[in-house]
């Protein structure tokens, strides 16, 4: 409802003095200006709103005549936006994978790594100190073994000649007091090969030891079936004098040992047929590394 303000008050008053016909001419101007006034607003925003009606189907109808172009871009759009999304999400996974192969990295032992994640650094270092006695433990065994073999060699004089049923022979020189080869185990050997008092090969004279495993084929430069035999029942730290037989040997067809990349001064000829006679020395035997 309209609410009457003082002008409207003043004509109601002057009408009531005699001028009954003014009044109901400025009451409804008043009236009409007043409802004017407040339905312009509401008229021009339904203005605003056919405009943007009218401009809405105007684009509307332009893009019914003009040519299918949109919609053709709508899947470039979309696929270009699945293909950024494809990419963000590979980028991810590499960046995961990184960090993966970077902590396995970090990592060289899967115990410690577990003790450290469960028991904190406490466990870490329990783990470090296992280890830490471990490895003295095992250099102490090594050195007692050293010590053994120190002590247990003797030198033996006029020792009597063995001879195996395959015809090979030996004589102790030194019987040693350390650990006797087994198949697979590293033996160090230096000795001496002659053959008729002509020598072929000497490792002494070198200053190179060999170094093979016990029990494998083929034979390192000198070596022969006959001497790995004789070395079977030698402990580390032994000498003896081994008289080896040609069939276990070089047999009829002899050898000629040429040098090699190792040893490049290596030369020798052994005879077709020709007994040799080593003096080797048995320096160490170990267990190979893994």
């Amino acid at each position: 409802m309209l609410s009457l303000h003082q002008g409207d008050v003043a004509n109601v008053r002057q009408s009531s003095r005699g001028i009954p016909y003014a009044f109901p001419i400025r009451f409804c101007r008043n009236l009409h200006r007043r409802a004017t006034a407040r339905s312009a607003p509401e008229k021009s925003s339904l203005r605003v709103a056919d405009t943007a009606t009218e401009n809405s189907s105007t684009d509307v109808n332009a893009g019914d005549t003009a040519k299918p172009t949109l919609p053709q871009q709508a899947p470039v759009a979309a696929r270009a936006t699945s293909g950024a999304g494809t990419e963000v999400t590979t980028a991810a996974a590499r960046k995961q994978q990184q960090q993966r192969s970077v902590r396995r990295a970090e990592s060289t032992d899967a115990v410690a790594t577990f003790l450290t994640r469960r028991f904190g650094i406490a466990g870490g270092l329990a783990w470090l100190g296992f280890l830490a006695v471990g490895t003295l433990g095992e250099q102490i065994k090594t050195r007692m073994e050293v010590a053994n073999e120190v002590n247990g060699t003797k030198e033996v004089q006029d020792a009597p000649e063995v001879v195996l049923p395959s015809g090979v022979r030996y004589r102790d020189l030194r019987v040693g007091g350390g650990q006797s080869p087994l198949k697979g185990y590293l033996v160090v050997l230096d000795y001496t090969a002659t053959t008729d008092g002509v020598q072929f090969e000497s490792t002494r004279a070198r200053g190179k030891p060999i170094v093979y495993l016990y029990g494998s084929r083929p034979f390192t430069g000198g070596m022969c079936a006959g001497l790995e035999q004789a070395l079977a029942t030698m402990r580390a730290g032994g000498r003896r004098i081994v008289t080896v037989p040609a069939d276990l040997g070089f047999g009829e067809r002899g050898a000629v040992l040429r040098p090699t990349e190792h040893v490049p001064d290596k030369k020798g000829l052994v005879p077709p047929g020709a007994t040799l006679v080593y003096d080797v020395e048995l320096v160490r035997v170990s267990i190979p590394p893994s």
